[in-house]
């Protein structure tokens, strides 16, 4: 299957193997775009630009809304799963606990009003990472919320990051049309 998240203020689910254009379940709980989507076994969250974030549980039919109040950019399961991650356009990156909505953590000290920029955990879910509008990439203490390290390499928003699941490496993209591999 093939999640999807458009400007349309949808979120649709395509099964590749029907061959078929259109989608086998359609969500549309959202007042404006879908600006990222999280897959983790049978479970969607999505971010929007109405402030909420989303969770469909798809084996349940149920889904749970968390408002953040500001626009969300990007949304996250932490690696073990007990945890959402969510970069708003107020320049904050929230953590809030997926079983009672309750706001663990909040990061700050980046840059987000304007673009699109996705936040991601290391692995081992030590450290939160985010893209920053200024061109650098913030790392944070995930438990203290301090921020402990940044890196220089872009000359524009860094809108993209992906963390490796075993190495200790990250990817990032900007809009200045360059992709970093930080080892």
């Amino acid at each position: 299957v093939v999640v999807s998240g458009s400007y349309d203020k949808t979120v649709r689910i395509f099964d590749c193997r029907s061959r078929s254009f259109e989608p086998i379940q359609t969500m549309s709980h959202f007042k404006d775009s879908v600006a990222s989507v999280a897959v983790r076994g049978h479970e969607i969250c999505a971010g929007s630009v109405d402030g909420y974030i989303r969770t469909f549980d798809i084996r349940a039919g149920e889904v749970v809304s968390d408002c953040l109040g500001h626009p969300v950019t990007c949304v996250s399961f932490t690696n073990d799963g007990n945890c959402t991650l969510s970069s708003c356009m107020d320049s904050t990156v929230r953590l809030l606990d997926r079983s009672s909505g309750e706001l663990l953590q909040s990061y700050k000290g980046h840059k987000n009003a304007d673009y699109k920029v996705e936040s991601c955990m290391t692995r081992g879910d030590a450290y939160v990472v985010s893209g920053s509008e200024d061109g650098r990439i913030v790392f944070w203490d995930l438990v203290g919320g301090k921020e402990m390290h940044s890196l220089a390499g872009h000359q524009g928003v860094v809108c993209s990051l992906a963390y490796h699941p075993s190495e200790p490496c990250l990817l990032s993209t900007s809009v200045d049309g360059t992709a970093v591999l930080w080892r």
